[in-house]
């Protein structure tokens, strides 16, 4: 997730040039539409969602970029979850609602945005750290290191088959191949 402060917003006044600018300048795929409510404290509450697609759907439909963003906007398709849903959860989101992004909201106030591609970064560190499980924080557990002594032995194939006839009273050697031709 990227939190609030390290997306892009505006307001939407700002035109669709801007939003453009925007996105090329700072190298994102979409722009968070928020409104700040000045009360106790400063909040931003989202409003919707501006992305290259849309972008690029307004350019086709010919769209005036000198014009207010406002008629450009995905109020409707406003797709959000909580701060405390896990992975899995927004992977759901994003696949039942065919969005990319997902904005994160705690109480109606805008805390950041998931996209697509950060679903797919933390399944690409689960596969890396596999079969350990990672910790809250992303890191792989400390496991002790063992003492000389407590080290099995070296692995010795003569010893492994000892073992293996001892235990099943059964081995390869035992089997009438000749039956199964």
């Amino acid at each position: 997730m990227a939190s609030a402060e390290k997306v892009v917003t505006t307001d939407s006044s700002s035109s669709v040039q801007e939003v453009l600018d925007l996105m090329v300048s700072k190298q994102v795929g979409a722009v968070v539409i928020v409104s700040t409510h000045k009360d106790d404290t400063e909040k931003s509450i989202p409003e919707g969602i501006i992305t290259k697609t849309d972008i690029l759907q307004a350019y086709r439909r010919r769209v005036d970029i000198d014009e207010s963003c406002e008629h450009i906007i995905r109020k409707n398709s406003l797709v959000t979850c909580n701060p405390d849903d896990d992975r899995d959860t927004v992977a759901s989101i994003l696949e039942r609602e065919k969005m990319h992004h997902v904005i994160v909201v705690h109480e109606e106030h805008f805390v950041g945005i998931v996209s697509s591609w950060d679903i797919a970064a933390e399944c690409a560190k689960d596969n890396r750290a596999w079969p350990y499980l990672r910790s809250e924080d992303g890191s792989l557990p400390q496991f002790p290191r063992f003492e000389e002594e407590v080290l099995p032995p070296a692995y010795n194939p003569q010893k492994a088959v000892s073992i293996l006839n001892h235990k099943h009273d059964f081995f390869m050697d035992d089997l009438d191949l000749e039956s199964f031709q």
